[in-house]
C-alpha cells in the first residue's frame, strides 16, 4: 500500500511539472537573442472583431528538402502553430491554431502562411507562433504582445509595402513605398511626428536622473483612408510616427524612421556613438572633434588592439552586436542605445533568459555561481512600444562593469 501510494505521489509529481511547463515564464528564451536559429522570426498580427489574424513568412531556403521514396521526389515539410495566453505567468492556452505546409515543386519561392485565432475578451494577451522544420525537427519560437481593446491599438493596423507586400517589421527608410491599413470605420488617421535626440543607457551602476519623455509632437499630420487603407506614403524625416484614430487616448500604431542603413551600421558617425560604452569622457571627446572621424575611430581601435588583424576582428565583433541590438531591442529609439542594448553589446548574448509579467531577467555564467552576473530588466507601460525595458540598476554591478569593459580596451 505504501509503494503503491509512492508510486502515486511520483506521478502526481510528475504530471504537475510538465502541467506547470506550459507556463512561458518557466521557458529558457536565451535563444531569441543569439542570431542562430535556422530561419528568422518575424510575425505580423492585425484584429478582426474578436479575432486575430496571424501572418507568418517562410523563407524556403532555410529549409531542409527531403526525398519521398515512394515518389522519388523532394519535399519541405513545415509546421506553423500559434498559442494565445492571458500572460506569461499563465499556464493555459485560450486558443490555438496549426497549418501543415507541405511544398514538392521546390521552386524555394518565399511565402506567407496565414491563421487565426480568436480573443476571449478585450485586454492584453502573448501571442507564441512556432514555426518546426518537419525534415529534422527543429523549431523557431516567438513572442507578441497582442491588444485587444477596440481603441486603435497596435494591433488594428497593419504595415506592408505600396503594392501590399507585409512588412514585418515597425522600421522603414526613406526610399520605402509604403501603405497603412486599419481596421476600422474610420475615413482619416491623426500622425504625431517626434524628433527626438535620445540619450545613451547609463552604466548598470548608475541610476538615471530623468527618464521624462515630452509627449509634445514636432508635427501633426493627415492620412485619408480609402477602404481602410492610406495611398502610397513616404516618411522623410527621421524620427517615430505615431498612428492614431483618437487623440483622447495614448493608444496607436508606431512606425521608426531610424538613420541610414539601421539596423547595421555603415558610417563613422554611427560608429561613434556606441563607443561611448567603451570610452572615458576624454576619449570620445577627442575622437568626437576630430578633423577626420573616421581615422580617429580606427585609430583608436588600432591602438587598443595591438595589431591590424586583432582591430578588425574586435570592430567587426562590437559593431555586429550593435546591429544585432538594433533587431532586438529597438523601442522608441535605437536597440543599441537602450539598457538591454548597452549589456547585449557589452557582455555579449546571455546564456540564460527568463521573461514574466512586466520583467526580463538575464544570466551570464552558471546557475548558483557567485561570479555569475544576473540583470533585471522591468517592462514600461509604453503608447509606442511593447519593446521598452529599463534595468533595475545596482551598485553591486560596479567592479564587474569596468572589469569587462577593460576587455574591450586591450
Amino acid at each position: 500500500m505504501i509503494r503503491k501510494l509512492s508510486y502515486l505521489i511520483l506521478l502526481l509529481l510528475i504530471c504537475n511539472a510538465c502541467f506547470n511547463l506550459n507556463k512561458l515564464s518557466l521557458y529558457d528564451l536565451s535563444n531569441q537573442y543569439t542570431g542562430t536559429l535556422f530561419t528568422s522570426h518575424n510575425t505580423a498580427a492585425v484584429n478582426d472583431g474578436d479575432n486575430v489574424t496571424v501572418y507568418v513568412p517562410i523563407k524556403m531556403v532555410d529549409f531542409i528538402s527531403k526525398m519521398d521514396d515512394s515518389t522519388g521526389r523532394s519535399y519541405v515539410k513545415i509546421r506553423v502553430s500559434t498559442q494565445l495566453f492571458s500572460s506569461y505567468e499563465s499556464k493555459d492556452v485560450i486558443d490555438s491554431s496549426s497549418v501543415l505546409f507541405i511544398d514538392s515543386t521546390m521552386s524555394f519561392l518565399d511565402t506567407s502562411l496565414r491563421l487565426n485565432i480568436a480573443y476571449p475578451s478585450e485586454g492584453l494577451f502573448i501571442l507564441k507562433t512556432s514555426i518546426v522544420d518537419l525534415n529534422r525537427i527543429d523549431d523557431v519560437n516567438s513572442y507578441l504582445f497582442l491588444r485587444n481593446a477596440g481603441d486603435g491599438s497596435r494591433n488594428d493596423f497593419l504595415l506592408s509595402s505600396a503594392d501590399g507586400e507585409i512588412l514585418y517589421r515597425n522600421y522603414v527608410a526613406e526610399e520605402d513605398d509604403l501603405s497603412l491599413s486599419f481596421q476600422g470605420d474610420e475615413d482619416k488617421l491623426i500622425v504625431r511626428h517626434y524628433k527626438r535626440d535620445f540619450p545613451l543607457a547609463l552604466p548598470p551602476f548608475i541610476e538615471d536622473s530623468d527618464n521624462s519623455f515630452n509627449i509634445k509632437p514636432d508635427s501633426v499630420f493627415i492620412l485619408e483612408l480609402r477602404d481602410g487603407r492610406t495611398e502610397n506614403l513616404h516618411l522623410v524625416e527621421e524620427g517615430f510616427y505615431h498612428v492614431q484614430i483618437d487623440t483622447n487616448n495614448q493608444r496607436g500604431f508606431t512606425i521608426f524612421r531610424f538613420p541610414e542603413g539601421f539596423p547595421n551600421v555603415s558610417t563613422p558617425e554611427q560608429m561613434l556613438g556606441p563607443m561611448r560604452y567603451i570610452t572615458t569622457k576624454k576619449e570620445y571627446e577627442e575622437i568626437q572633434q576630430s578633423s577626420d572621424l573616421k581615422l580617429a575611430i580606427d585609430n583608436y581601435w588600432l591602438q587598443n588592439a595591438g595589431n591590424p588583424t586583432r582591430a578588425r576582428s574586435m570592430i567587426q565583433k562590437y559593431y555586429g552586436r550593435v546591429a544585432e541590438a538594433n533587431n532586438y531591442f529597438s523601442s522608441y529609439h535605437e536597440g543599441w542605445k537602450t539598457d538591454r542594448g548597452l549589456i547585449f553589446i557589452i557582455y555579449g548574448p546571455p546564456r540564460v533568459v527568463y521573461r514574466g509579467d512586466g520583467i526580463e531577467e538575464w544570466l551570464y555564467g552558471e546557475k548558483g555561481n557567485s561570479n555569475s552576473m544576473r540583470f533585471r530588466f522591468v517592462k514600461i507601460d509604453n503608447p509606442y512600444t511593447e519593446n521598452d525595458y529599463n534595468l533595475i540598476k545596482s551598485p553591486s554591478y560596479k567592479e564587474k562593469w569596468y572589469n569587462i569593459v577593460n576587455t574591450w580596451r586591450r
